[in-house]
């Protein structure tokens, strides 16, 4: 580990031994205070040797996928992300990073000790906010990650100037990005979740689901159900189910096993004590009442 000579405002840089045909490390550069930016690093990084298990972080966690397809981990939850895929963290939203053993990818990272500059990239307490970028957006953020390194490593009060500034350019690209993307209004995102759970009947872990496609949390998820009517998103699948369920043993007199197989019960039993608690009344009872 090295660092500049400046005392109280030294800046550490550390990076990650080479490892021959894996190309260049990957570098950080920590900030002590009075800066707004805590951290930075950039370049290639192997997330399965070891995987960084999800944390909390000492400020908002900005983090840009530039090569490679790294999961990304929050809280419970693992996303495979794709280049251009663009992750901001709460600072108690716990993040982590995993990937195959032996697999790099190019990356960017900022940790900021201040809120971004605009509401919109506020998430709520312990959230994360995910991005898609465009290929343009990311050379921008590229750029404009050379210029923290660089404001940073100057460390004089023009360059904590430069930075901040560089700060807003930042959050100015992500907002494009977000009003790109933002999502419909409730009654709409409330139709495409419904829509969606009719179309993916047999799918497991519909919940997590549900958030990956509509691109919000578990919580936004759980409030805007309640909301349009009135149970949450589990209880909701569930029914839809149930109905799907008994129109298929009445009306097209599929049998029982074919139904709970469809819709993902390894076990029939388990799907027709689920249908009897949910009608009062056996599956194969239905079944019977559509014979002729």
């Amino acid at each position: 580990m090295a660092s500049t000579a400046s005392g109280a405002r030294d800046i550490w840089y550390t990076p990650l031994p080479k490892s021959g045909k894996h190309g260049s490390p990957l570098m950080r550069l920590h900030r002590p205070l009075p800066s707004e930016l805590s951290y930075l690093s950039w370049g290639r990084r192997y997330y399965g040797e070891p995987p960084l298990e999800p944390r909390g972080h000492e400020g908002w966690h900005y983090f840009v996928v530039m090569e490679g397809n790294p999961t990304l981990v929050v809280g419970r939850t693992e996303i495979v992300a794709q280049p251009g895929a663009m992750s901001i963290g709460d600072p108690d939203c716990p993040i982590g990073h995993r990937d195959q053993p032996g697999r790099a990818c190019q990356m960017l990272t900022w940790i900021w000790r201040t809120p971004p500059t605009h509401s919109a990239l506020r998430t709520e307490k312990g959230e994360c906010l995910r991005l898609t970028l465009e290929p343009d957006q990311l050379r921008r953020l590229k750029h404009l990650h050379t210029q923290c390194r660089d404001a940073v490593a100057d460390s004089n009060e023009r360059s904590m100037l430069q930075l901040r500034v560089t700060r807003i350019l930042i959050d100015l690209c992500l907002l494009e990005a977000y009003e790109h993307r933002q999502a419909p209004d409730a009654g709409v995102r409330i139709d495409l979740a419904v829509q969606y759970l009719r179309n993916h009947i047999g799918r497991p872990q519909m919940v997590q689901s549900l958030c990956e496609y509509l691109q919000i949390s578990k919580a936004s998820l759980y409030r805007l159900f309640h909301k349009h009517t009135g149970k949450g998103p589990r209880a909701f699948a569930q029914e839809l189910r149930m109905q799907w369920a008994r129109e298929q043993l009445h009306a097209s007199k599929k049998s029982v096993k074919s139904v709970a197989y469809a819709l993902g019960y390894r076990y029939p039993p388990d799907f027709s004590r689920a249908f009897k608690h949910f009608y009062g009344i056996t599956a194969s009872g239905v079944t019977r009442q559509s014979s002729p």
